[in-house]
């Protein structure tokens, strides 16, 4: 698998809070600050909760035109080698990867309930939603929270929740909803026409 980081990512960088530190989701989620990524494979220190350093890695399959984004953490102190850090659908099953074409994808350090926690944001058109084709829309955005022990490491769900408004793409709804300057991550195919 060749490796390469997926735009939104390498410009993660640039994430800066608009308003502080609080954000205004809802589900007690505050002091979301964007991790630090840069293009290629990501090195990042503190990723679980009990301080081991994460790999955020970006990749696709032969001939696949979709983005991959894959999670790992080193094994627990004593053990050799890196486990894969599932992501939990809704419907309770585990994946190893995230196929990240048409999302937003934002890896974030918050607090959730006033604790510290690493967060997996996605940001998605919402399926439920009628609007006609081209036009803004509401955006459904998953939370997930890594958890992490010395067997396993996953994403689990928070929250799920529908935006009130309609937005363009699902970055511009990640990025009102938690007050973040958000550059667009050339893989989100929702754009439209504001006029629309």
């Amino acid at each position: 698998m060749t490796h390469r980081i997926l735009p939104l990512l390498s410009a993660v960088a640039l994430f800066v809070p608009l308003t502080g530190c609080a954000a205004r989701g809802g589900g007690g989620i505050t002091n979301v600050t964007p991790v630090q990524l840069q293009e290629g494979a990501n090195l990042v220190p503190h990723l679980a909760p009990d301080g081991r350093q994460g790999l955020v890695v970006e990749g696709r399959q032969p001939d696949a035109m979709a983005p991959l984004i894959m999670t790992m953490l080193p094994r627990a102190e004593g053990q050799r080698g890196w486990d894969v850090v599932e992501i939990e659908a809704a419907d309770g099953s585990r994946l190893p990867t995230l196929d990240a074409r048409g999302r937003a994808v934002l890896f974030a350090r918050a607090k959730v309930g006033g604790i510290p926690a690493t967060l997996l944001f996605v940001a998605v058109p919402d399926p439920g939603d009628a609007a006609p084709p081209g036009a803004p829309r509401r955006m459904l955005i998953q939370t997930l929270r890594l958890q992490a022990d010395e067997t396993s490491a996953r994403f689990e769900p928070v929250r799920s929740e529908t935006t009130r408004g309609r937005y363009c793409s699902s970055t511009d709804a990640l990025a009102a909803t938690y007050r973040l300057a958000l550059p667009e991550d050339g893989w989100n195919t929702g754009r439209c026409s504001p006029a629309a």
